[in-house]
């Protein structure tokens, strides 16, 4: 008996039956493998593994006694005893309309990480689903097995948070659950009465290996492969086929390419962070205030390690005053002008009025955003409070940040790696108060790190990477970086977009450009609000931009009133206060890591780290590639064997190449190889006829002659010698390469 018997054998199941119950784990493991990566973007999803390993045991446990009558009771209370935990755990109190209005929102396109509580709700939601898919499954209920799992995959498909590769793959799962399925069931000598407890749970299949090699069934296990190959493979084709972009407008710069401005700002409530990127010209705005400030559009609190997005919902203007900071501030009147169609409402922080055409309304953060997007023309003006403060006063602020504002805002990924904060650790480790820390860490950025707009873009945990293993990148990787590395140190910071100060064009005039767009960071201090910080070098950046311009300038560019863009040199006048006046002189110096003393300057390096510079080995595939990959070849090679083209094959290379072993077997081959070749040529040889009269009647040459002796030889007990083995290989090579 082969080994792949004996495996058989030991087997409580039958392979079809093996092989749905694989299915259905693969089905239920898509939406498994979106819940743990919601639980560890916010925290560990040890509980998570819990609760999920717990449903699987009940599941288990219940589908030896339990009625599915009883089944889909128990999953309906598990679901809705987990949204009435959830519910409970709100802090406030909404009406069923804005939870209505909620569900709607994320089923079409909202990312559940925008929940705050997005851990309960997994915990709360996680129960029903497992539970129900894998007692389903051991009830040979195959179908209904799939709907459980299938409205699982489907919600986080419709809320984004299934990636594309996740989700094919629990539709392979599912598709996969019904073709093995179903064979299951047919391969099953008894009718299952879904009312009475399963044999299968508890007995080898009755019918034994006799079913499971059964013929018919084997060439149904080698479609439903084929199936799922042709789910897997098709659409990988299809994404190759170039779509046009649809959008009622874009922040492409006609090149084709993705810029900064359009990956800041196109997303919405989430950033995904990209890789090479360019710079647009376009003229966004044209801005008049007493002082140039960074122009904020929003800023993001959850980081997902390979992005951001931003919590809560965002209420309506209602025309009346906003807080401002709890420090010290002057107010900063501002009026922005749209010069071209845009969804964003810049402003200095933090603003506290607003008046104009274009309806908004507040974020969660306290910022502003547009309703609709703006047409150019539109205008409309806020008032701000912009924080003074001294760097004295921010290094005694202390820590007092308040339990929602740490919970908030010190979030980092349970999977980020913990050399961050070692590193972090060792370069503040001079650092007396989070002010110095956060002076620390925005310097040996700016002075370690290159500016880049081509880079490679990592596959999981950008900051990571950006610390460790590139060398350049632009603003959002710094930025990104920044805010990862001080809640490290458990210092409340936030990731921010908007535009830099601009081209200024008059005495309080600025004009904001695309290229302008930028990301910065804001750490949060005690008794005075949010403080930004910049770690992006700012040398490099606004050669880059300048560089931009005067191209802009050679070809003609205009403000929308026709007036040439040129710099305009001011009047001298007093400088406001800055937000923050930085004394570099007091800051403290970032302590040398380890892996940085006695290294040589990493500007003079010809390494293949960082900048994606050199070469290096390909990425690796995820594990849900992986899979994927499997069932692929799987489904390819079982119709391969299905059109008869793996045979074809094994006879191309059996006919081609000859292992050599012994004389005796080397000379069997090569005559078996002769014989195929003079039936394709002429005809195959006649039962009874003998080796001489086929010879004869095919008109054989005396190469082939010669072979057929060598074997006679061989079958009636002569010795045969390495000469004569030889001698037959080459005749038998010889024949083959003259067909």
């Amino acid at each position: 008996m082969s080994p792949l018997n004996r495996l058989r054998d030991r087997l409580p199941w039958s392979a079809s039956r093996l092989l749905a119950l694989l299915a259905v784990a693969l089905a239920i493991g898509a939406p498994l493998r979106t819940m743990y990566y919601l639980s560890d973007v916010v925290g560990s999803p040890a509980l998570f593994l819990v609760v999920a390993a717990l449903s699987f045991v009940a599941a288990t446990a219940m589908a030896r006694v339990l009625r599915p009558t009883l089944a889909i009771a128990v999953g309906t209370v598990l679901f809705a005893g987990g949204l009435a935990a959830y519910l409970l755990s709100l802090s406030t109190n909404p009406a069923p309309t804005a939870l209505l209005a909620d569900t709607v929102s994320l089923l079409t396109g909202r990312s559940l990480l925008q929940i705050a509580k997005v851990r309960l709700w997994v915990l709360s939601f996680a129960p029903a689903p497992v539970f129900l898919t894998w007692y389903f499954a051991l009830r040979r209920w195959y179908v209904t097995s799939t709907l459980a799992a299938g409205a699982g995959l489907a919600f986080f498909a419709l809320t984004t948070d299934a990636g594309v590769v996740t989700t094919l793959l629990g539709v392979v799962g599912v598709a996969a659950t019904i073709g093995f399925g179903t064979l299951d069931t047919l391969s099953t000598e008894e009718t299952v009465d879904p009312s009475r407890r399963p044999k299968s749970l508890t007995a080898p299949d009755s019918r034994g290996d006799g079913s499971a090699d059964d013929e018919g069934v084997d060439s149904g296990r080698r479609a439903v492969l084929e199936q799922l190959a042709a789910i897997i493979v098709v659409p990988a084709a299809l994404s190759r086929l170039p779509l046009a972009r649809d959008s009622s407008f874009s922040y492409d710069d006609g090149s084709g390419g993705q810029t900064v401005e359009g990956s800041l700002f196109d997303a919405g409530e989430s950033i995904s962070i990209l890789g090479d990127i360019s710079l647009t010209t376009a003229v966004r705005f044209t801005v008049e205030a007493e002082e140039p400030r960074l122009w904020r559009v929003a800023s993001y609190d959850r980081y997902t390690g390979d992005g951001w997005v931003r919590t809560g919902n965002p209420r309506p203007y209602d025309d009346r005053r906003l807080d401002g900071p709890p420090g010290e501030t002057r107010t900063l009147r501002q009026e922005f002008r749209a010069e071209s169609a845009i969804g964003t409402v810049p402003a200095a922080w933090k603003p506290v009025r607003y008046s104009g055409d274009p309806s908004i309304s507040v974020t969660n953060e306290g910022g502003f955003q547009p309703d609709a997007d703006l047409a150019s023309g539109d205008s409309y003006q806020v008032q701000s409070e912009v924080l003074v403060s001294t760097p004295s006063e921010l290094r005694e602020a202390g820590t007092d940040y308040g339990d929602a504002v740490s919970e908030l805002y010190t979030q980092l990924p349970d999977s980020t790696p913990d050399r961050v904060a070692e590193r972090t650790s060792i370069l503040t480790a001079n650092a007396e108060n989070p002010y110095e820390t956060a002076l620390v860490v925005e310097r040996w950025l700016q002075e370690e790190k290159g500016y880049s707009l081509s880079v490679d873009r990592p596959d999981y945990s950008v900051a990571d990477s950006f610390l460790f293993e590139m060398d350049e990148g632009y603003c959002v990787y710094f930025a990104t970086t920044m805010v990862a590395m001080l809640r490290t140190q458990g210092i409340p910071a936030r990731f921010t977009v908007g535009y830099t100060t601009g081209q200024r064009t008059g005495q309080n005039e600025w004009v904001i450009r695309g290229l302008n767009s930028h990301a910065w960071v804001e750490a949060y201090f005690p008794d005075h609000g949010w403080v930004e910080f910049d770690p992006t070098p700012s040398g490099p950046r606004e050669e880059i931009r300048q560089q931009r311009i005067e191209e802009a300038n050679a070809s003609g560019p205009s403000v929308a009133d026709g007036t040439p863009v040129s710099e305009f040199t001011p009047t001298p006048t007093p400088t406001p206060v800055p937000l923050t006046e930085r004394d570099e002189g007091t800051t403290p110096t970032p302590t040398p890591t380890p892996t940085e003393a006695g290294t040589a300057d990493p500007g003079d390096a010809t390494g293949t780290d960082g900048g994606g510079a050199g070469l290096g080995l390909p990425d690796l595939p995820s594990r849900e590639e992986a899979a994927l990959g499997v069932v692929a070849l799987l489904g390819v090679a079982a119709g391969a064997r299905r059109s008869g083209l793996s045979e074809r094959a094994y006879r191309a290379v059996w006919l081609r190449y000859q292992r050599r072993e012994d004389p005796e077997t080397d000379v069997e081959r090569a005559f078996q190889r002769v014989m195929y070749v003079l039936s394709k040529r002429h005809r195959n040889r006649h039962s009874g006829e003998t080796v001489r009269a086929y010879l004869d009647a095919v008109g054989a040459d005396e190469r082939v002659r010669r072979l057929a002796s060598l074997r006679e030889w061989v079958r009636y007990g002569g010795e045969v010698t390495e000469e004569m083995a030889d001698e037959a290989v080459e005749i038998a090579d010889t024949v083959v390469s003259d067909r």
